[in-house]
């Protein structure tokens, strides 16, 4: 089976990044625990400028933007 790596910020100089989707993705976070991560962006609110990276709490995301959904 392929697996991809993916990275994380390694700029980000929060004291919480482990809290961001970034590198919980970088852990494996979102395949071990499928349900929590899930709970994480299933009513997403902002955008990470950074990644991309949807979620419900810009606590959340590196460089949160609030999303503009019409």
């Amino acid at each position: 089976m392929l697996t991809k790596t993916v990275n994380h910020n390694t700029e980000c100089k929060s004291k919480d990044h482990d809290k961001h989707l970034c590198y919980l993705t970088s852990q494996g976070f979102h395949i071990s625990d499928a349900d929590e991560f899930k709970s994480l962006i299933n009513k997403p609110q902002f955008k990470c400028k950074h990644c991309g990276r949807h979620a419900n709490s810009n606590e959340n995301l590196c460089l949160p933007e609030i999303l503009d959904i019409e």
